[in-house]
């Protein structure tokens, strides 16, 4: 559950502490010179989906600005969705640059991005349902902390083990921060624990929008999978399968 707050302060002077603690330099923290580019280019299957994920990453201008002008009044909401704008731009560009750096073909070009952008649905988010987005949100991006964390627990090139660590510890940020979110407007309107778990059941990560097929490093991870269904629980104090009994029993 989220840390109770003192008096006088701000739900997101937390974030922008968190992620200041969390910084990392692109050009500081990955040695570019040292990268092993055969020994990344032996493993494929794993730069496939860095690339992949590098499409979603870049997707994250569309997508948040929906998210913050669903959010338009939420104070907090837009110090997250800023931060996250800045951090998955940082992203993008280091799973771009290492792709290149490597060799990987094809590679990525503006036109295929702004393609992934012109096919998007850019309307703004439906407001009748006031924390749907948010769940969307804060499940992709828990679920893109493990598949970084795993895939970079596969990789066999040192720069790029190092790459996916900082990338992981960002999503896990990103993901927290999402469900203070959410766990703030409980606490004002405990009757939209429904809607917590609605969104849950009828998940859709958001880079489906931008590939056909979002990557897994881990098909059926266990444990990325229970501790998705913790969230819900915690923030809504009822497991996914109850509130799914509970709605055939209606």
């Amino acid at each position: 559950m989220p840390e109770t707050l003192a008096p006088g302060h701000r739900l997101y002077e937390r974030h922008a502490r968190a992620a200041e603690r969390g910084a990392w330099s692109i050009e500081r923290d990955i040695r570019w010179q040292e990268i092993d580019a055969g020994r990344a280019l032996a493993q494929p299957d794993i730069l496939a989906k860095l690339r992949d994920a590098a499409l979603i990453e870049s997707f994250h201008p569309v997508n948040l600005s929906r998210l913050i002008r669903f959010a338009w009044d939420d104070i907090d909401a837009g110090v997250v969705f800023s931060l996250e704008m800045y951090e998955g731009f940082k992203h993008f560009h280091a799973l771009r640059l290492y792709l290149e750096t490597v060799g990987y073909e094809p590679r990525i070009t503006d036109d295929e991005l702004r393609a992934i952008r012109e096919r998007a649905h850019r309307d703004d988010l439906e407001r009748g349902d006031p924390v749907g987005p948010l769940v969307e949100f804060m499940l992709s991006e828990h679920l893109a902390a493990y598949f970084f964390r795993r895939l970079g627990e596969q990789a066999k090139e040192p720069q790029l083990r190092v790459m996916l660590g900082l990338i992981a510890a960002d999503e896990v940020r990103h993901a927290q921060s999402a469900s203070d979110l959410i766990a703030q407007r409980l606490a004002m309107r405990p009757d939209f624990a429904p809607l917590v778990l609605r969104a849950a059941v009828e998940f859709r990560h958001y880079g489906a929008e931008a590939v056909e097929d979002v990557p897994v490093a881990m098909p059926g991870d266990d444990v990325a999978i229970r501790t998705f269904a913790t969230r819900i629980e915690r923030l809504c104090g009822m497991r996914i399968i109850d509130h799914l009994k509970l709605e055939l029993e209606r």
